[in-house]
């Protein structure tokens, strides 16, 4: 009996029920990977999976990813340049989820300059393109020190087939950025542009549909900014009209991806739910739900429900499956009654004792 298989009996019940007498089985697997990673004296395979587990315990287990990571980084083992790159990557990662930000940019800085030194320069767009670690900079008000490194990095890259997924994600935090922290609308628009190109440099390309929807999700947050109401219900229209069109093709057993599709309706529902048209959300997050079911779904799903009908018993469902599932979870788990006493939806039940006993922690 080791640690993986222990954690594939949890997935495997979780995906089935997700219930709170399963998370015994979780914390076997917590108790023997941290043996294995002993035994093992950090090997990367024994490292991987307790970054797993750990991502799956809350705030404690994000804290324990961040001091794997430094010890896994400091350990002589013989470590391939790749290993090295994906430890540092979760090494900040995690101090950014912690909003351990000072920390975070300190690292940041260090990793992005031993990429440099030791990688090919298409990763460092993946050391500088999440947007919860591009977050933690606007806090620390270094927005123009990441614009800085952005503008760079962005400009100097050959555009290629291999980087596209990457220059699409470091494109989208900027606009992100510009949009819903610094609310620079005319910058804004000039990244959704530059987003568009890329992703048009190839409609063929695999990810073209799954970005072509993200890309409408930050047209409609510049649109409700600017009051354009108009070409908001526009792009909502194109947007619905392409998650169908897009059933319809996986209905006919055409090559689209379910999951592809229920992020595309997630994504598009969050937009509506943002915009206080919960109705009109449910129905996107009804279908994610049923045909994927990601804890992140759930949770705004349970808001919709609250603010539209505050109906009590479903949204505590809704709620407890948000907290308990493990699919597209990692690291939310065991955090989401953070996420709740600061929803404004949820300001009538933030002290609610049957509402606060649904989260793990």
């Amino acid at each position: 009996m080791n640690a993986a298989s222990i954690l594939k009996d949890f997935m495997d019940l979780n995906e089935a029920i997700p219930t709170e007498e399963n998370e015994e089985i979780l914390l076997t697997a917590y108790e023997l990977i941290k043996k294995e990673l002993i035994d093992s004296n950090y090997s990367i395979e024994s490292v991987r999976l307790a970054d797993k587990i750990f991502g799956y315990l809350g705030d404690k287990g994000l804290n324990e990813r961040v001091e794997l990571m430094k010890k896994y980084l400091n350990t002589d083992n013989q470590k391939s340049l790749e290993d090295q790159f994906w430890a540092n990557w979760e090494l900040v990662d995690n101090l950014a989820l912690l909003k351990k930000y000072k920390q975070m940019i300190e690292e940041q800085k260090l990793f992005l300059a031993w990429t440099k030194k030791n990688m090919s320069s298409d990763h460092l767009l993946e050391v500088m393109s999440d947007s919860t670690q591009a977050n933690g900079w606007i806090h620390e008000d270094q927005s123009d020190e990441w614009f800085k490194v952005y503008y760079d990095l962005i400009k100097r890259t050959e555009p290629t087939e291999s980087n596209r997924h990457e220059r699409v994600l470091y494109v989208e935090t900027a606009a992100g950025l510009l949009l819903y922290h610094l609310y620079k609308y005319t910058e804004a628009l000039d990244e959704i542009k530059r987003y568009n190109i890329f992703i048009n440099e190839d409609v063929s390309w695999a990810e073209y549909k799954k970005f072509f929807i993200r890309l409408k999700s930050y047209q409609l947050e510049l649109y409700s900014a600017q009051g354009d109401w108009l070409n908001y219900e526009k792009t909502v229209n194109e947007a619905i009209l392409e998650i169908i069109n897009n059933i319809n093709k996986h209905n006919n057993n055409e090559l689209v991806a379910i999951d592809d599709i229920c992020d595309m309706a997630h994504d598009i529902g969050t937009c509506l739910m943002w915009e206080k048209r919960y109705k009109q959300a449910m129905t996107l997050f009804e279908y994610a739900i049923q045909n994927q079911g990601t804890g992140i779904t759930h949770y705004f799903y349970a808001i919709c429900v609250w603010a539209a009908q505050r109906n009590r018993s479903t949204t505590l469902e809704h709620l407890k499956l948000a907290e308990m599932k493990v699919k597209g979870n990692g690291g939310l788990r065991s955090r989401y009654k953070q996420m709740f006493i600061r929803q404004e939806e949820f300001a009538d039940v933030w002290g609610d004792n049957e509402f606060l006993s649904v989260f793990l922690t």
